[in-house]
């Protein structure tokens, strides 16, 4: 019987592999995966934190290493799914009233450190004949810092909402939005083209988009996630999340703003949601599988055989910045009123320089632009520096707050006070129950607890339930009751008693475990 149709080539299709074939990108997704995991233990064994871990990975399966790794595309991609997810946790951490607090940091002390550090940087340059152009590019460059190692030290540190926390993450914020100006004016470094006209609309542009994400959806988004989590499906919530996120940077993306940028204000805006530390906790378990893969692509980018041949140079140029950036920034952050000790954590944390100066040199090297103006030396000096610097960002860390400490001690005239931070939720409660959920059988348990005056907070999935004990005067917080991120947003370590009148056998075993 004859056929009718043409049937497709199956073996012209890419995605149609024979039986025991393995698909070419899963070599390297194994490679780095399994790299990340093995050298990441390691180090916590020797007690590095995963984030050095993970970089040194990137060195050991890079070019300059194993050479296990070769589609940069494809680590490209994970990385900045990486970046987004990483910088859309912490918008929904820091919250827009957070925001609004340190305005003055972020668009004062943002724009002196910015400023100051690309003046000092393209005045050196030109000091030793580099060109104008190329010597403000440079400064560019150096003057950006590291927004998803700091943020992501910061969280796992819990200091997201101190004072040095609140100051570091505002100084970031503006270099992001400076990335916006610098992206437009590297064309025009490198002898092209662009008129005031254009750039003017361009961050008219910008500046218009990220008005909408912060108006418009923060007045949809809520209702939005209040439909979906009365599904009860973590499935859907998740997608939902992803969806808002991605959404977002693209959407922000299109206005030529930093799509990291995009997805900080997308967590802005679910942070006005009653469901953020739910969100937070869904997304969690995704931000730190492709913000592992982030670190390890950064450390892909190292060239061993560079370092060793030019260690000297490498060396002075990794004093030099961390030197200055940490003087810039110190400066920028009392320029704002901020205390000596505070400004000097903060000028170490953000001693490095970022991952958006990746992009900006690539951006660079298209318009004709080098670092240094030295088109043989200067691009592998500047990844070397960098990937350094950042690699180096973990272990200094600690020493930021003993370095306040040693100023505050040290101190005699007494400094102005610091802005007072907002305490996070639940933090008064100690001693307390944690009631899983909101049934028949916890609503008499917490009948029994209030008539006793036992101190007490409901945790519940269900919007209903939560409305309900909201609605009885209860204090609430709204999440799975089975993830360790909300039970430890309640005071697990210091709560006296945790109970899962849950009838559901299967939810309250993974409660226990």
């Amino acid at each position: 019987m004859r056929r009718s149709h043409a049937q497709p080539d199956l073996a012209s299709m890419p995605f149609i592999l024979a039986a025991g074939a393995v698909p070419p990108f899963l070599v390297e997704v194994v490679a780095i995966v399994l790299a990340a995991a093995v050298v990441a233990y390691i180090s916590q064994r020797v007690g590095l934190v995963p984030i050095v871990g993970f970089l040194l990975a990137g060195v050991l399966i890079g070019p300059s290493g194993l050479g296990l790794v070769t589609d940069p595309e494809l680590i490209d991609a994970a990385a900045e799914i990486g970046v987004l997810l990483l910088l859309f946790t912490i918008g929904i951490e820091f919250s827009l009233d957070k925001l609004q607090k340190i305005q003055r940091l972020i668009f004062v002390g943002g724009g002196i450190q910015v400023g100051l550090t690309t003046a000092l940087v393209a005045g050196a340059c030109m000091a030793f004949g580099v060109g104008w152009r190329p010597a403000v590019f440079t400064g560019f460059l150096v003057a950006l810092s590291s927004t998803a190692i700091v943020t992501k030290l910061l969280g796992d540190r819990g200091e997201t909402n101190t004072e040095v926390g609140q100051g570091a993450v505002g100084l970031l914020i503006f270099q992001d939005l400076a990335v916006i100006l610098m992206v437009l004016l590297v064309p025009a470094l490198g002898g092209g083209d662009v008129s005031g006209g254009e750039l003017a609309w361009a961050l008219t542009k910008a500046a218009l988009i990220i008005v909408f994400v912060l108006v418009v959806a923060r007045r949809v988004l809520p209702p939005v996630l209040e439909h979906v989590a009365q599904t009860c499906s973590p499935e859907l919530f998740l997608l939902t999340i992803i969806a808002i996120c991605f959404g977002t940077a693209y959407a922000v993306g299109l206005a030529g703003v930093s799509i990291s940028l995009g997805a900080f204000l997308a967590g802005l805006v679910v942070s006005q949601s009653r469901f953020s530390e739910h969100a937070l906790s869904e997304i969690l378990p995704l931000q730190i599988l492709f913000s592992a893969t982030f670190f390890v692509s950064v450390g892909l980018l190292l060239d061993l055989s560079f370092v060793w041949d030019n260690l000297g140079l490498v060396v002075l140029a990794l004093v030099t910045v961390t030197l200055l950036k940490f003087g810039t920034t110190f400066v920028a952050v009392r320029a704002v009123g901020r205390a000596m000790p505070a400004a000097a954590a903060t000028g170490l944390w953000l001693a490095q320089v970022g991952e958006f100066s990746f992009v900006l040199e690539r951006s660079g090297r298209e318009a004709g632009l080098a670092p240094l103006d030295m088109d043989d030396v200067g691009a592998p000096l500047f990844i070397a520096a960098t990937v350094v610097s950042m690699a180096l960002t973990p272990v200094a860390a600690p020493y930021a707050g003993r370095l306040a400490q040693k100023l505050r001690g040290l101190s005699d005239a007494k400094e102005p006070d610091a802005p007072a931070v907002e305490p996070e939720h639940f933090a008064d409660l100690e001693n307390h129950t944690i009631v899983a959920g909101y049934g028949d059988a916890a609503k008499k348990l917490v009948h029994v607890l209030e008539g006793s005056g036992v101190p007490f907070v409901v945790v519940t999935l269900s919007p209903l339930g939560a409305r309900e004990a909201e609605a009885d005067g209860l204090r609430v917080l709204r999440g799975d009751y089975a993830k360790q991120h909300i039970l430890n947003a309640v005071g697990l370590d210091r709560a006296k008693l945790l109970v899962v009148p849950d009838d559901n056998s299967q939810q309250a075993h993974r409660v226990v475990s």
